[in-house]
């Protein structure tokens, strides 16, 4: 399959659908940060019908176009995580240009459709504002996209995106939106390749329990200790010529149980 992009009575059509969706679920919904069943009850047997035939008609030249330089990729009815999700979404727009693709709400938008079923699970999901599937490119919420938030990981960091993207695709991962929020973090690469090599069990496949999660509290050794320390350091030394492995051996006592 290769990727497509709205044209502008697609998108007009998808947004306008999507908005009943929540408008449906948010009207049930007492307390947003814990939804509940109401997203079961709002997405209704005729709204699950409509996405069903938007998703039908979406590959027309009506509604659609093919992005230029996009890559046949044999994509999965059942990914694991977003981190799988993201590899092949990216190796499909590799040839393209960034600049192009980045902020092309149409080509998001569209790949939030066609992917809806494994994004929008009403049995387990939590979140279900537009910004999650209609590509809002505020600073704020840009990355809660799920279809483009996790790209755009893979797209900047590689296999290290893994610490951002193990988690199933209809879960927004509110480390990543932490992350790029401090900008000497985001363009520090190795940042990444850092926390992945300590938190991430390649063994096991998956993350180190607990150091990620934010608390009251910090954990000696988490992310956030590991952020404080990149801080400090990078005020000192030039971290940008340095390598992983370098930076992990002059962390302090409490990393070392994750060395």
């Amino acid at each position: 399959m290769k990727i497509r992009r709205f044209n502008e009575e697609g998108h007009s059509k998808w947004i306008n659908l999507y908005n009943e969706i929540f408008i449906s679920i948010n009207k049930l919904v007492v307390n947003p940060r814990a939804p509940g069943d109401s997203i079961i009850k709002g997405f209704t047997d005729d709204l699950k019908k409509q996405v069903k035939q938007l998703q039908e008609e979406m590959d027309s030249q009506e509604l659609s176009e093919e992005v230029m330089d996009s890559i046949d990729v044999n994509f999965s009815s059942n990914y694991e995580n977003s981190f799988n999700f993201a590899k092949d979404l990216n190796s499909a727009l590799k040839n393209c240009s960034y600049k192009d693709i980045s902020s092309d709400k149409n080509l998001w938008d569209w790949v939030s459709l066609k992917f809806f079923d494994q994004i929008f699970v009403p049995e387990k999901m939590r979140g279900y504002y537009p910004y999650r599937y209609i590509l809002d490119l505020d600073w704020r919420v840009s990355m809660r996209h799920l279809a483009r938030g996790p790209w755009w990981a893979i797209n900047s960091y590689g296999d290290n995106a893994i610490i951002f993207t193990l988690t199933p695709l209809y879960q927004q991962n509110d480390n990543l939106e932490q992350f790029i929020k401090v900008n000497h973090m985001r363009e520090m690469k190795i940042v990444t390749e850092i926390a992945t090599k300590l938190y991430y069990n390649p063994e096991e496949k998956r993350l180190i329990p607990g150091v990620f999660k934010v608390q009251k509290k910090v954990k000696p050794g988490s992310f956030s200790r590991l952020k404080d320390k990149i801080s400090h350091f990078s005020k000192v030394m030039n971290l940008w010529e340095m390598d992983a492995i370098d930076v992990i051996k002059i962390l302090p006592k409490e990393f070392d149980i994750y060395k």
